[in-house]
């Protein structure tokens, strides 16, 4: 067989995997992931940078985005702006990222490099908060209402303050 012929079939062939692969043509709206146990947020610690025990509740916030991430990962990196940005876009939402760093330097670091200033930021110190969660990779998003209970999980990154997301968001 001619080595052109070979390259063509090879290349036809990636091509058709890469076409028929759910995950490379996934919106982000199928990435939302429905939560049907009883997972409450305010049954879960929070600590912030200093290790102070900090409660979430809040009567003006309608949903709560709690996102695990580390300073490490590129995705998570990635979608931190978007993040930022849904606050700007829906003030009754409450942003909170929990940091799965080895070292909370890192974490503070990437926060004093970056201006993300509607994102409030804690630490997971003992990985305990995490632990509620069973993460199989970062980052990892949950989605809960104002009653503190979990509505949906987003393991991947996916564009937080597109118009799809908030209309999503409004609508559930």
């Amino acid at each position: 067989m001619n080595l052109t012929v070979l390259k063509k079939f090879f290349i036809l062939l990636l091509l058709t995997i890469i076409l028929k692969s759910v995950t490379v043509w996934s919106s982000d709206l199928e990435k939302i992931k429905i939560i049907k146990e009883e997972i409450y947020l305010d049954k879960i610690s929070f600590f912030n940078f200093k290790n102070e025990a900090i409660k979430i509740k809040d009567e003006q916030i309608e949903y709560y985005i709690l996102n695990f991430w580390a300073s490490w990962c590129a995705p998570c990196i990635k979608e931190m702006e978007s993040l930022n940005e849904l606050k700007n876009n829906l003030s009754e939402v409450k942003i909170l990222s929990v940091s799965q760093d080895a070292d909370l330097n890192d974490a503070k670091n990437f926060f004093n490099r970056n201006s993300y200033d509607n994102i409030e930021k804690y630490y997971d110190y003992d990985k305990n908060t995490s632990k509620n969660f069973s993460l199989r990779g970062l980052p990892t998003t949950f989605i809960f209402t104002k009653n503190l209970k979990a509505l949906a999980k987003v393991e991947g990154i996916i564009q937080w303050d597109s118009d799809a997301f908030i209309n999503w968001l409004k609508k559930n």
